[in-house]
């Protein structure tokens, strides 16, 4: 019985010093400053006209950008063929570096990703 105490004792004397270590350790933390969080402002929906270089052919086409890329005309960087007749154009907006391709396909039907 004696032993039973003594273990119980033992227990919640190690139960308190845990706690008065964590309350001194939270002491600190409290008055620590709280972070700043800043989110980027939503994508906005951009449109412009695409010429396809071979075929002069012009479409007009949307795309969700960064907000920083509204505004701004974006800079065609590549023209390569697809398959099954396509043509991949690749948009760059100079300001962001975010660049967005074309697909052209035979119909002349846009897909935009």
């Amino acid at each position: 019985m004696n032993g039973l105490r003594g273990l119980l004792i033992g227990c919640v004397a190690a139960g308190l010093f845990a706690v008065v270590d964590v309350a001194q350790a939270d002491a600190g933390v409290c008055c620590a400053p709280a972070p700043v969080c800043c989110c980027p402002p939503p994508p906005v929906k951009v449109s412009w006209c695409v010429q396809v270089p071979c075929t002069c052919c012009s479409y007009e086409v949307s795309a969700c950008v960064p907000a920083c890329c509204a505004g701004v005309e974006p800079c065609l960087v590549d023209c390569r063929k697809g398959i099954f007749g396509r043509k991949i154009l690749t948009y760059k907006f100079p300001c962001c570096d975010h660049c967005v391709e074309v697909v052209v396909t035979k119909h002349g039907r846009t897909i935009v990703r």
